[in-house]
């Protein structure tokens, strides 16, 4: 017997929505920051550029997406504002701790922690979007909630020329209690303790609300869970995970090597890049999102049980030919045209893919199936994006200067790839979308 559900006042709802947002948007701009600050943390430290990578990608990476099935466990289970205000004050006084650093060990063992308090945010924030909206609305949300994550990228992309310059000319700064710092130690700092307050104003203001169903039979365990996933949905998530990971590792490889082309083809400076890049991501990527759930609720009307998953297959055949052109373009104008809209198109299913899968699964299990939906976008797309493109340029193509041949090869590889998967997946979520999932 299912308990009849109380939604909560709509206002208060989108309050919620915004406030989660603004965390998500804190969290990318927390996790991307160091990239602004790999040269002067490499002549303070004296690090080379494999203990970089290891910083930005290993010691983020790898409890990140790891951690997310705990934190998502406990967020099936436990009260979710509190297992999200926790992770956000953890990620921010480690994105702090970053910045007081003084050898590679600390600052190894923040990122890590970084990624530890992370790990706790979008699954559980999601499953709460869930109870907090009905369906009709809960699309909408959702895609609301993912434009933080542009929002972010945006936002460090276009200070990024400003906090080069600056870092670059050997600012420092002397704060209250912790003495003069270096330049990117202040960064950190800045960037890192305005999330403490957040997470606060997130365990003060965000209510636990009942779950949709929860009284439903079924254990919440880790027992049913293993069960729940190897049975008979078993290739409908699998096709999801894969079919959207293909275009996650596009976008990651875009996000990677895009600044580095319009560097080596136009002869931009990184400040340059990254005022220009952070405006496009801005202007074009938060749209994409929004209108990528606008087009999903308009296409329910014709196809109510898969419209989610068609606008998936749509962005992938229609991003290409503008992702295979823009390395090509003669000159730097149209070059960055064509990125705004090979990043509008590939951004819209970053709103319309997990909310596919919270209509399709138990209330009891969407955070871990959210964390699992994560933990596979964020192996796979991290791990043959960006390394795809350098094995490309260097091993296939044999010179860093065939990058824009690499980068196309990337977008016709993937995105044909995602749109085969996701068509079997679209057979798939035919078979139980919008019906009973209790």
């Amino acid at each position: 017997m299912t308990v009849p559900h109380q939604w909560p006042r709509r206002g208060y709802a989108w309050y919620v929505v915004a406030l989660l947002m603004a965390l998500y948007l804190c969290s990318f701009l927390d996790r991307n920051i160091i990239t602004l600050l790999i040269e002067p943390i490499k002549q303070d430290l004296g690090l080379s550029d494999v203990e970089m990578g290891m910083l930005y990608g290993l010691a983020f990476a790898a409890f990140y997406t790891t951690l997310g099935l705990l934190a998502a466990g406990m967020a099936d289970l436990w009260n979710r504002p509190a297992v999200i205000a926790a992770g956000v004050v953890l990620w921010s006084l480690a994105t702090a701790a970053c910045g007081l650093a003084a050898n590679y060990a600390q600052l190894f063992v923040a990122r890590m922690l970084v990624g530890v308090g992370q790990a706790a945010l979008s699954p559980a924030a999601y499953s709460l979007i869930a109870d907090y909206f009905p369906p009709r609305a809960r699309l909408q949300a959702t895609a609301t909630y993912a434009t933080g994550l542009y929002l972010g990228i945006g936002l460090a992309s276009l200070t990024g020329g400003l906090v080069i310059n600056w870092v670059a000319g050997g600012g420092s700064a002397n704060l209250p209690f912790l003495g003069t710092l270096q330049g990117w130690q202040v960064v950190f700092v800045v960037v890192g303790l305005p999330g403490v307050a957040l997470g606060a104003l997130t365990l003060a203001s965000v209510r636990e609300t009942t779950r949709v169903g929860e009284a439903a039979e079924g254990g919440a365990g880790a027992r049913a869970f293993v069960r729940y996933l190897t049975g008979t949905r078993r290739k409908l998530y699998l096709t999801h995970f894969l079919g959207f990971s293909c275009q996650v590792t596009y976008s990651y490889s875009f996000g990677a090597w895009t600044p580095s082309f319009l560097i080596r083809e136009y002869g931009w400076t990184p400040a340059q890049t990254g005022l220009g890049l952070g405006a496009v991501t801005l202007l074009t990527a938060p749209l994409g999102v929004y209108l990528g759930s606008v087009a999903a609720r308009a296409l329910r009307r014709r196809w109510p049980r898969d419209a989610e998953i068609r606008v998936g297959i749509a962005v992938a055949l229609t991003a290409l030919p503008f992702a295979a052109a823009f390395p090509f373009a003669p000159n730097a104008a149209l070059a960055l045209a064509l990125i705004g809209l090979t990043q509008f198109l590939i951004s819209m299913p970053f709103g319309i893919s997990p909310a596919a899968m919270n209509e399709v699964t138990p209330n009891r299990f969407r955070a871990r199936i959210i964390a699992m939906y994560l933990f596979f976008i964020n192996l796979i797309g991290l791990s043959l994006g960006p390394v795809g493109v350098a094995l490309l340029t260097e091993r296939v193509f044999g010179s860093p200067e065939r990058l824009p041949l690499a980068l196309a090869t990337m977008a016709v590889c993937t995105m044909p790839m995602a749109a085969i998967v996701l068509k079997f997946c679209a057979r798939a979520y035919r078979q139980v979308a919008r019906g009973p999932i209790h």
